[in-house]
């Protein structure tokens, strides 16, 4: 199935501690349990994708019924459900995907969930993580960040490998054509002093955590 939609929004499971900015022309994927989320808030879905152990009864049969179309896949799968729902999303011609939920839980999967959006096959997309602390966007030489934030607000960048020329504008101590190494501290709890933030990478890929932020 495709869809003329651009902005795909996923439901995942785990704690959802921010409410989802859902437009009636989005495209919505629940990840498992994610759809107790959704049924919650009646927010329409078209795609309940998962292997579906943490569904709940009631949920489930709420999307038989509602005739979601259901994606289930064996519980030995190589990808988490969280992959799986933006694999089709991007599959299914989202340009921008925006994420709710995943929080709390297991480290293992809240750093699996992290990591996971900087999947080489997405680099095209606009990707963002909306938890309850701020927001985490991923920047790519094809996918450069222009924000508007709040002055005073921490922004943090942290380079998945190594990224380089990397050029920031709006923040305190910037950023002009130079390399984040990776484990190295450099990019950690910068500050904003313009209402704009841009962010842009040359070679790469850098995870941004913008604390707070609610775009």
């Amino acid at each position: 199935m495709t869809t003329s939609k651009t902005r795909g929004v996923v439901i995942t499971g785990g704690h959802l501690n921010t409410e989802p900015d859902v437009g009636v022309d989005d495209f919505v994927i629940v990840a498992d349990s994610g759809y107790d989320h959704a049924m919650a808030r009646s927010i329409s879905v078209d795609l309940l994708i998962g292997d579906l152990d943490s569904i709940s009864d009631t949920g489930l049969s709420h999307a038989r019924n509602s005739g979601v179309e259901i994606e289930a896949h064996s519980a030995q799968k190589a990808q988490t459900d969280l992959e799986l729902a933006v694999s089709a999303a991007v599959t299914r011609g989202a340009d921008s995907i925006d994420i709710y939920g995943g929080e709390g839980g297991r480290l293992d999967h809240l750093l699996s969930a992290a990591l996971s959006l900087t999947n080489p096959a997405w680099r095209d997309v606009r990707i963002a993580w909306h938890t309850s602390s701020g927001v985490v966007r991923v920047v790519t030489p094809s996918q450069p960040l222009s924000v508007t934030v709040t002055v005073g607000q921490t922004v943090t960048l942290l380079p998945v490998g190594d990224a380089h020329s990397v050029t920031t504008s709006g923040l305190r101590w910037p950023l002009m054509d130079e390399s984040l190494t990776r484990g190295v501290s450099r990019g950690v709890s910068n500050k904003a002093i313009t209402n704009e933030v841009s962010i842009e990478v040359g070679r790469g890929t850098v995870l941004v955590i913008i604390e707070g932020e609610e775009f």
